[in-house]
């Protein structure tokens, strides 16, 4: 596996590791991360990587278990949104109150219903931050760069009552 594939997925895992106590199995996903971060060598790599899918695997929300594409973003870039969407959902999921949370916020309108709980709506929470780092990343009002924990971008013009965009 190529050095900056395992770094993008590494990374992933690591904050998904990050989230909760995975137990022995967490133990051994940080090992194998740490065995291929010192291996320097492409085969090796994969051989930590097959490891750490198989480990990953037995549970529902291992991040590298869905399929889909492969983002377009930067690594670095990559990098900052999954960290700012982890800590996004960790920042709800803690707020507490969750009765009184799950009673009055709501999904959008046309959606209908509730969330399932306080994980469904940090989620939501989390995805809507990702959202917006990337659309700024591709608007130009943002280049990855982080202020500590903080994405350092410029938030979207204020949109005027004519549907354009206000002159800043």
């Amino acid at each position: 596996m190529k050095e900056e594939n395992w770094i993008r997925n590494t990374n992933k895992v690591q904050l998904w590791l990050e989230e909760e106590d995975r137990g022995a199995q967490g133990e051994a996903i940080t090992i194998s991360i740490s065995l291929g971060n010192n291996c320097g060598d492409d085969t090796m790599r994969s051989t930590y990587w097959t490891a750490i899918r198989s480990i990953g695997s037995s549970f529902d929300d291992f991040p590298l278990a869905r399929i889909g594409r492969e983002s377009s973003l930067p690594l670095e870039v990559q990098t900052a949104v999954d960290s700012v969407k982890a800590k996004v959902k960790s920042a709800f999921a803690g707020i507490g109150e969750d009765d009184l949370i799950l009673t009055v916020i709501l999904p959008h309108g046309r959606t209908g219903g509730a969330y399932a709980d306080m994980d469904a709506l940090s989620s939501h929470f989390a995805d809507k931050a990702g959202t917006a780092m990337v659309k700024a990343y591709k608007d130009g009002r943002w280049d990855g760069s982080m202020n500590g924990n903080v994405p350092a971008m410029t938030p979207p013009a204020v949109k005027t009552s004519e549907g354009g965009q206000e002159e800043e």
